[in-house]
């Protein structure tokens, strides 16, 4: 098949799908909801390292897979400029609204395919994206993030691993609740980050944290959570081989 021609389908793809999600009046995902209290120590990460590269009125932003755009609105008072873009229309239309019904004049939003953008090379300060790297060519997103990327800029991004073999049987069970051409990273992924950012940033988490969902709703899940989270930062070192159990990975891009 024409590779053109494949990455146009793979888009096309991505897009009716992430429109028919949005349309829905039940979260497609809503089985797999529990999984997620098994995030909140990354989650925290994540978006604390965003807060941290925030300069107030300096920093030129990018939401890499804005959606409705809800974190770009958060984060505007805090930029000079804020662009977020999606390959989906409908969410894209629901960001402007959000826009609109603010009165923010210091951001905007666009559908857009985010492995082909329109932006000048080297124009953001900080890139942010949340499970977006997976669904797209990363050897083609890779290399349109370094040509958009300030050489001092900072890419940051939450997306899952393909390492685990429970979790991946997981997946293989719940078909319905993700596209045919999402794929959780895999060590020769890491690999191919490395190539286009040799600087960049690793951190892991979500494996032993799994163990606490059964009990979310106990009033001692917090402190069972946070155990068993100390004990993933120590499991899931960046140095250690047993990472790769991880479900999470936090990813800084340097280059």
């Amino acid at each position: 098949m024409n590779k053109i021609f494949e990455d146009s389908e793979r888009v096309s793809r991505e897009k009716d799908w992430h429109n028919k999600v949005f349309a829905k009046d039940k979260y497609v995902r809503a089985d797999c909801g529990k999984y997620y209290a098994a995030n909140d120590d990354a989650n925290t990460f994540y978006f604390t390292v965003i807060r941290s590269l925030l300069h107030k009125k300096k920093s030129i932003v990018l939401d890499y897979g804005c959606g409705d755009g809800h974190h770009l609105l958060q984060y505007s008072k805090y930029i000079e400029y804020g662009y977020g873009i999606d390959i989906s229309d409908m969410r894209i239309a629901r960001a402007r609204s959000l826009i609109e019904k603010d009165t923010i004049n210091n951001i905007e939003v666009e559908v857009m395919d985010a492995t082909d953008t329109v932006f000048e090379d080297h124009k953001f300060d900080l890139i942010y994206g949340t499970a977006i790297l997976h669904h797209l060519d990363l050897n083609k997103s890779l290399h349109e993030l370094k040509r958009i990327l300030k050489p001092d800029g900072n890419a940051i991004f939450m997306e899952p691993l393909g390492t685990n073999m429970l979790i991946n049987l997981y997946r293989k069970l719940t078909p319905k609740a993700r596209t045919i051409d999402e794929q959780p990273f895999r060590k020769a992924d890491i690999d191919l980050i490395l190539s286009y950012f040799p600087n960049s940033q690793f951190k892991y988490f979500s494996f032993l944290t799994l163990l606490a969902v059964p009990f979310r709703k106990s009033r001692f899940f917090k402190r069972l959570y946070m155990k068993l989270a100390n004990w993933d930062s120590i499991v899931l070192d960046k140095n250690s081989p047993f990472k790769w159990w991880a479900w999470i990975c936090i990813i800084n891009l340097k280059k």
